[in-house]
């Protein structure tokens, strides 16, 4: 069992310091965002807008919702060292008002291309100058998308670089061993969702200086292991990516409409609310305080859901090799449209699928409760679990089993696995 004090005891001095205070506000009060052209837009035209989307759904309905427009591809990038032997990594704890706890651990560098240009007055974020296209020490550098039941076409890039420097360290930063933070990802609300994503895709024997699951010599890293080197005996990779094409092919290009249009939200003096209690979230305007971050007050609009997410992800065997089930969803938000996803999601604020939850029960792996992006939603949770269904079973044709080996494939490509997707395969790296 790691010791959390350290992390307690740290999280408790920045959070003292840095005194965060959020509340809510009046878009009209705004003197950076407004409504303009349907849209709520920034002034400097930067950052992202909120619009709405209208799109035909696969049951042939005509849908509707908002959606956060950022285009603009951000930065999620984490330091690496050796040192007297060990390997340590840069760690952000970084202050976001979405954020249970406001502190969670970020990646070193954290930036959105708005931030980076330093389109809010402010300082430029910590370290981003060390994660440049093509630099000379990054190791992994691969595009990835965000929610894209949220999110209209975000993607970020998630880096590993590695330097041999001493940089100098501000008191949000600290290094800490690789294991040590791979051990946390079972923790609640400790790591938040971007340093998930860029710890999963990242090339585990880089990241851990050696065979990645050779820790366990049996039971489920074991199995890990032998699945990460072992082909799919379900379907080949390539058969994978012909199928999720073929449904990208079929996926519609939501319309993007005024905010005005949408029928089941209405703008209003906080922001855009739903007219019906039963839609899964609104969208806030709220004024934030934070000493110690680029700007020290700013406000924004922020998603709101109401209630908690689900995100299972199950497990099970063919031919006495684990893999993984995964379906091809297709998420409106998505540039690419399609992607594998986890077995089962139930976004925040969207009524749980017992049937589908019930369909895969089984042993429960690893579990942890998780913020999302807690700079754009405010509190949204998802429950993550992996679940061990023992014998691999069919589950209609959207599904495939995949090793950790295919997994792996993918995680170095670009666009093939969601958010949730990663976010759920981080909880297999404690094993490593």
């Amino acid at each position: 069992m790691l010791d959390r004090d350290p992390f307690r005891r740290w999280f408790s001095a920045l959070l003292d310091h840095a005194a965060p205070r959020i509340e809510r506000m009046r878009l009209a009060d705004s003197s950076a965002w407004s409504m303009h052209g349907g849209f709520v837009v920034h002034r400097s035209h930067g950052f992202f807008s909120v619009v709405g989307a209208e799109w035909t759904d696969v049951e042939g309905s005509v849908r509707q919702q908002p959606f956060l427009d950022q285009r603009e591809i951000g930065t999620l990038g984490f330091l690496l060292r050796t040192d007297r032997g060990r390997t340590e990594i840069l760690v952000h704890a970084k202050i976001e008002p979405g954020n249970v706890g406001f502190v969670q651990l970020a990646p070193t560098c954290q930036a959105t291309y708005s931030n980076a240009l330093r389109l809010h007055g402010g300082e430029a974020p910590p370290f981003v100058e060390l994660f440049p296209r093509g630099g000379a020490g990054i190791v992994y550098d691969v595009e990835q998308s965000e929610q894209g039941t949220r999110f209209l076409y975000k993607r970020n890039r998630n880096v590993l670089a590695v330097t041999a420097a001493d940089v100098p360290l501000p008191e949000t930063h600290r290094w800490l061993d690789v294991e040590t933070l791979l051990g946390c990802l079972h923790d609640d609300w400790l790591l938040n969702t971007d340093a998930r994503s860029v710890l999963v895709c990242a090339p585990w024997e880089r990241l851990v200086g050696r065979a990645p699951f050779s820790s366990s010599r049996d039971g489920f890293g074991a199995e890990l292991r032998r699945s990460l080197h072992a082909p799919s005996a379900h379907r080949t990779l390539d058969e994978v990516r012909e199928r999720i094409v073929r449904m990208r092919a079929l996926a519609e290009t939501p319309a993007v409409i005024g905010l005005d249009a949408l029928r089941d939200w209405s703008p209003d003096e906080e922001g855009i609310s739903p007219r019906d209690a039963a839609v899964p979230f609104r969208v806030r305007q709220i004024r934030v305080q934070v000493r110690g971050r680029e700007v020290p007050e700013w406000d924004q609009p922020i998603v709101d859901s109401a209630g908690d997410g689900e995100v299972l992800l199950a497990c099970g065997r063919i031919e006495g090799v684990l893999h993984f089930a995964l379906r091809a969803e297709r998420e409106v938000g998505l540039a690419s449209r399609v992607e594998l996803t986890a077995t089962v999601v139930v976004p925040p604020g969207v009524a749980a699928d017992d049937v589908a939850l019930h369909a895969w029960r089984g042993e429960v792996v690893a579990k942890v409760h998780q913020s999302e992006e807690g700079g754009r939603f405010h509190r949204d949770t998802n429950r993550y679990r992996i679940v061990d269904v023992g014998p691999a079973f069919s589950a209609g044709p959207a599904h495939f089993w995949l090793t950790l080996g295919d997994i792996r494939t993918l995680l170095d490509e670009p666009g093939w696995l969601t958010n949730e997707a990663r976010s759920a395969l981080s909880l297999l790296l404690p094993w490593m």
